[in-house]
């Protein structure tokens, strides 16, 4: 009615009506980050999610990622309780790409995603997701372009200081001994002006520094990332569970032979029941600190009209350490006949329900510490050619360095304490049972006998310590690009765009370098008395998970439950004081890296061009914008590797073994060229004045992630059968990658229906359908080394892209309402709801369990290897992802709660992308009070992981159980001052 109203008091006498005063309504807080939402959305000429804010430190989130969260279709993978990379649609983060002020951003992980617990929300006041692909943008994205901007101070036009400061506490401190409790602190401060110069113009400048110091507390249950195959048929006692002398289970003929026989056309061992074991199974009990800075810093200057030049910087720099104490159940392949074979419960998918065996038990110390530093930027400069005539030239650095460093020292079980007295297992492999499910528990619990794993003096042998290099990446992207847009009176087309665009990729991985030091039993005795950590670190090891159930039993040979021993804690130990005490001084230094046959350094370099023009016209009486494309592009990646010789050594009974030459390293080369053409079109009709038609087409790539493109091989020969000669050998290899990997294409279609009756109210339904051409398959293929001179052909399993296609498709929904018409209290409630269902036909083979090709030495194919695990979905598919918010704003108080869902996952190793990995699903409830105490002023209250929500993996099935993660709740309480 305002508008109205207005008309009739404009159109009456002045003198008659004094001039009426009308009230502005400021919306703040929640409900105007969705306002901002929606009408970011509604302007759009693509398909997109936006969260957008005025002020920078206005995004109410405490990291990039759990603001991403709220997006529709977007869902994270959480490390230390937050959350890390995002999977957009379904699809995990090398489907997707992410850009900082429209730049192409790096990590330390060797994929193609980031990690967002790197980047401070405060420091951003705009968030995009791009669903679907204009030709201007920065190819690699079919899943979605994640778009962080950080504000241009001359755009902002105003002054503004900002300080705030943060403080974080995670109940599960609590728990911890009082000396290792921290709280942890968060202060942040911005400063943003605008300066008129007489001779050079319009100078605008915007910096943000932040340091973050924090705990996250992690309890788990783990196993080794590595699992075998083992026979679980009674009619074979050679190898496998039913074997009649004591030993692994995948020892001799123990392991499965999958691949077809020529001859009969089936494999050797198809239909053949098996089980599933890892090395270990353990439990760890973690104390950690985190301390990270991060400078943001912009500077625009507009020397004249026309002219606009901007630089930004980003740097960030991560030391995270970790004091780690394990308590390890060795041994969990090792069979004993007429126990293990006896009790061993398992099912027909090879899942382990119950195992029983006889094996070491371990504590092992650790210290670990990984430093990760991110240093990004740019330099643009617009000019304005002529009125009709805008040219731009950019210049971006991206590089993230990461650097993992781990000293840890083990201690086994044995017969005779550290003192020399018998123990009362009497023996150094006790008897172990661990019952893997049907306990009520939701983690294993283990069953000892006779083996007080308080008891430090029982950790008396086999002491090692391990001091290793253990990662070692640098990521490095420079680009530059040049662009232009042209006004046109061309019918509907009102604007011309293209440009070109060049970039070059260069990662370098070392692997672990390890300085391995024994010590006799010995010296274990002064050692733990010196570093014995009298009580256990933390109160509740495990609680959550283990639902009040006690992780270990001990019982005594009749199975009477003793008392001592029977609980959840363990005997641990101050890691690196046992390595100053082991060596007799300080803690030897970290190793230098060295050349590896398991170096990986690719070079990955990329030109594109593109021409887009965008229009505005009617269609069928219906008004329509939008824009449509083509981009071009070739890529060309380079990999070097190393390789090595290897010579034999005769023994004196005559057989050989294989030794490999550390010093005598020559490069290899391999890699791929590809180009692609990707056209694009996108288009919105005005089907009503608040009612949105909105499609679009295009055709995507995701390139592999740079850690899969490595051209190393690694040499492994079983000379256990006493060979006397080459020929007598039998070799695998194994490979760090494949540098003939080609990129993933799509053909993406989109259809969505949005309705935007106000400010506060959106309902948007859309479907979308992905059709890929290329998946990835396991070819096992035969290569050549070198032995004494003489060619040696060892097989070796790689992954690479086939031509074989698949779909996705889903469903969202995205519904966003504010109550304001309510009377009273109830017209500060609001809602928003994202919703996204996908179904998608992809299939991913494990590397170790999966069906593959087998390929003789010129790639042809020869035979196939039978799989034994189902395979795995898209990298990062969940096919249900929810998040609901509910807030309640009035006055000064803003109330905001949201309930975020993830199902069922499958989540790539780095080390290991061939082996499948499912992250079981998640629930995740956070909470956040602002109150504005004064102009400027505000304090807030924040809490995530408020449900104490679990991290639960599986693999190779997921049934399998593989490690719980447990982070506990975290609560931050701060305050805010804007000047």
């Amino acid at each position: 009615m305002t508008l109205p109203l207005l008309l009739i008091a404009g159109a009456a006498p002045a003198q008659d009506d004094p001039p009426t005063a009308i009230e502005e309504i400021v919306v703040t807080g929640t409900r105007s980050t969705i306002q901002g939402s929606i009408e970011a959305k509604r302007l759009s000429h693509s398909v997109i999610e936006a969260l957008s804010v005025d002020d920078i430190g206005d995004i109410p989130a405490l990291s990039i990622g759990e603001a991403l969260e709220t997006l529709t279709s977007s869902a994270s993978h959480r490390e230390q309780g937050g959350a890390t990379e995002i999977s957009i649609r379904g699809m995990g983060p090398f489907l997707g790409s992410t850009v900082i002020n429209g730049r192409t951003a790096t990590n330390g992980s060797g994929d193609r995603s980031v990690n967002f617990s790197q980047f401070p929300s405060e420091l951003f006041n705009k968030i995009q997701i791009y669903k679907t692909q204009e030709a201007s943008l920065i190819e690699g994205a079919v899943s979605g372009q994640i778009h962080l901007d950080t504000l241009k101070p001359l755009e902002y036009n105003k002054r503004r200081l900002q300080i705030g400061f943060k403080s974080s506490n995670h109940p599960d401190n609590s728990d911890i001994r009082s000396n290792e409790r921290d709280w942890g602190t968060r202060p942040t401060i911005s400063y943003i002006d605008q300066f008129e110069t007489d001779g050079l113009g319009d100078i605008g400048l915007s910096l943000g520094f932040q340091k973050r110091l924090s705990t996250n507390p992690e309890q788990e249950f783990r196993t080794t990332s590595g699992w075998r195959d083992c026979r679980n048929d009674p009619n074979n006692t050679s190898g496998g569970v039913f074997r009649t002398s004591s030993g692994n289970c995948d020892g001799g003929s123990g392991d499965l032979r999958m691949e077809v026989d020529a001859a009969t056309g089936v494999a050797p061992d198809e239909g053949v029941p098996f089980i599933f074991v890892p090395s270990s199974r353990s439990y760890r009990q973690n104390i950690t600190d985190d301390d990270r800075e991060s400078f943001f810093g912009a500077l625009q200057w507009r020397p004249e009209e026309r002219v606009d030049i901007n630089f930004d910087v980003q740097i960030s720099d991560r030391t995270f350490s970790e004091v780690r104490n394990d308590l390890v159940f060795a041994e969990q392949r090792r069979i004993i006949p007429g126990l293990t074979d006896v009790s061993l419960l398992a099912d027909s998918s090879g899942t382990v329900h119950l195992f029983e065996t006889e094996g070491r038990i371990e504590t092992l110390s650790t210290f670990q510490e990984r430093i990760e530093e991110y240093a990004g930027g740019g330099l643009s400069i617009g000019f304005q050619a002529t009125d009709r005539l805008h040219l731009s030239l950019d210049a971006s650095y991206s590089d993230t360095f990461r650097r993992e460093d781990i000293i840890h020292t083990r201690l086994q079980s044995e017969p005779i304490d550290i003192f020399g007295n018998s123990t009362p297992a009497r023996t150094d492999r006790p008897f172990t049972s661990i019952a893997i499910s049907g306990t009520g528990s939701d983690i294993p619990l283990v069953t000892v006998e006779n083996f007080d794993v308080n008891n430090h003096d029982l950790f008396a042998d086999n002491a090692r310590t391990r001091i290793d290099l253990n990662q070692l990446r640098d990521n490095k992207i420079t680009a530059v690009r040049g662009d232009f847009e042209l006004e046109t009176d061309w019918s509907a087309i009102f604007s011309l765009q293209g440009g070109v665009r060049y970039s070059e990729l260069e990662y370098k991985q070392w692997p672990r370098v390890r300085d391995e030091r024994t010590f006799p039993d010995s010296a274990i005795a002064g050692a733990s008395q010196a570093c014995r950590n009298d009580v256990f670190p933390e109160r509740g090891f495990l609680s959550e998970p283990r639902n009040g159930k006690n992780l270990i039993t001990n019982v005594d040979s009749s199975g009477n439950v003793i008392e001592q021993g029977t609980g959840s804690t363990y005997a641990t130990f101050d890691p690196l004081c046992l390595v100053r005490e082991f060596v007799g001084g300080d803690v030897p230094p970290i190793p230098s890296r060295g050349p590896t046959v398991s170096n990986v350094d690719v070079d990955e370099e990329t030109w594109a061009a593109y021409l887009q023009a965008n229009y505005e016209g009617t269609l069928i009486g219906k008004p329509v914008r939008g824009n449509f494309g083509l981009r071009l592009v070739n890529t060309d990646v380079k990999s070097t590797g190393l390789r090595t010789t290897f010579t034999t050594q005769t023994n004196p009974d005559g057989t050989i073994v294989v030794l490999e030459d550390g010093s005598n390293f020559f490069s290899v080369s391999g890699g791929s060229s590809y180009t692609e053409l990707l056209p694009s079109a996108n288009l919105v009709m005005s089907l009503q004045e608040d009612v949105l038609l909105r499609a679009g087409i295009f055709r995507g790539l995701s390139r592999p992630d740079p850690s899969d493109m490595g051209f190393g091989r690694s040499l492994s020969v079983d000379d256990s059968g006493d060979p006397m000669s080459i020929q007598d050998l039998v070799g695998n290899a194994s490979a760090n990658g494949n540098p003939d990997l080609e990129p993933l294409t799509s053909w993406n279609f989109d259809l969505a229906l949005e309705w935007y009756p106000n400010r506060d109210t959106m309902v948007a339904v859309g479907a979308y359908y992905k059709r890929f051409l290329g998946g990835f398959e396991n070819a096992q293929r035969v290569e050549e080394f070198t032995i004494d001179g003489q060619p040696f052909f060892a097989d070796v399993t790689v992954s690479r892209t086939d031509t074989h296609e698949s779909t996705l498709y889903g469903f969202e929904l995205t519904a966003a309402h504010s109550f304001s018409y309510l009377p009273g209290l109830w017209k500060g409630l609001g809602a928003k709801l994202s919703l996204n269902v996908a179904d998608s036909d992809f299939e991913f083979e494990d590397g170790i369990f999966g069906e593959a090709l087998v390929l003789d030495e010129s790639g042809n194919v020869v035979s196939q290897r039978v799989g034994i695990v189902p395979p795995a979905d898209l990298f990062g598919f969940s096919d249900t992802v929810m998040s609901a918010q509910l807030y309640y704003q009035i006055g000064d108080f803003d109330f905001q709660v949201i309930y975020k869902y993830r199902s069922e996952y499958f989540q790539q190793f780095i080390s290991t992308p061939g082996n499948i990995r499912y992250i079981d699903d998640n629930n995740v409830l956070e909470a956040r009070i602002t109150y504005q105490i004064a102009d400027g002023i505000s304090m807030r209250i924040e809490g995530i992981n408020l449900l104490d929500e679990p991290r639960t993996q599986y693999n190779p099935t997921p049934s399998n159980l593989a490690e719980v993660n447990s982070y506990g709740p975290r609560l931050f309480a701060g305050i805010r001052a804007k000047f």
